[in-house]
């Protein structure tokens, strides 16, 4: 989840600063789909996930976010899952 982390950064660091300066309730709507886009991620990479329903790997990231909320740009800026 890491190497997924480094890859985002430029592009979620690029997209806090153009939009918070102007539009910052839009960044939630933003980031919310990139948080869901992760549960998905953790939903097709972890076994456990794959037939259960996809609220217990949102559960999962938030347990992530929690343990490590430096981890993603926008978890840093209180957009966390």
């Amino acid at each position: 989840m890491s190497r997924i982390a480094e890859l985002l950064r430029s592009k979620i660091l690029g997209c806090l600063n153009y939009y918070a300066k102007f539009r910052k309730s839009e960044l939630r709507k933003l980031f919310r789909v990139v948080n869901l886009r992760l549960a998905k991620w953790v939903r097709n990479k972890y076994r456990k996930f794959r037939r259960r329903y996809w609220f217990l790997a949102y559960k999962y990231l938030q347990g992530i976010a929690k343990t490590y909320p430096n981890m993603f740009e926008h978890w840093k800026h209180g957009f966390q899952p």
